[in-house]
């Protein structure tokens, strides 16, 4: 008889660890059994942060829209996702072509002599302080990082293929 209330004991001790195991685990994930949760877009990311900025400042939350564009226009464009529809065929003759460079990417098209700056998005570490982007002779784009270090790219056309600068 002892022996059977010997085994009922290690059988529930056992059970109380394994709890305690998921439980301990549990907690690490956020508090819940339920599974861990993606993570979030770029977009969430920029939207929680200026929520939080404005919040911080007392100011409205900026709809996740327009940003102010410091061209000489003055125009309003919106902000891109960080993501394509489709990404240009770099043999195909679309005028069309992605930059790579330090600061950020962006994609730029020629129409004609017309430069156009369709798609951009900052590396991590930098952003985007100003972007002249409509169709024009020659469009720019600028990158900013924390230390202030910044870099402007100007896009123009040659032979109907966009052609990038840099200035610092």
């Amino acid at each position: 008889m002892r022996k059977k209330w010997v085994v009922a004991g290690w059988v529930v001790a056992a059970a109380v660890a394994v709890a305690a195991g998921i439980g301990a685990v549990a907690l690490a994930q956020g508090g819940s059994l339920a599974p861990p949760t993606e993570p979030m877009s770029e977009e969430s990311v920029q939207a929680a942060l200026e929520e939080e900025r404005a919040s911080a400042s007392g100011e409205p939350s900026p709809e996740s829209s327009p940003r102010e564009s410091s061209g000489a226009e003055g125009s309003v464009s919106p902000a891109p996702t960080g993501q394509l529809d489709e990404v240009p065929d770099a043999d195909a003759d679309t005028g069309e072509e992605i930059f790579s460079v330090d600061g950020g990417t962006f994609l730029a098209r020629c129409s004609g002599e017309q430069a156009e700056l369709l798609w951009w998005v900052a590396a991590q570490g930098w952003q985007i302080s100003s972007v002249d982007r409509e169709p024009d002779d020659e469009v720019e784009i600028e990158f900013e990082n924390a230390n202030d270090d910044e870099i402007e790219y100007n896009v123009d056309c040659v032979d109907g293929k966009p052609r990038v600068t840099a200035e610092d």
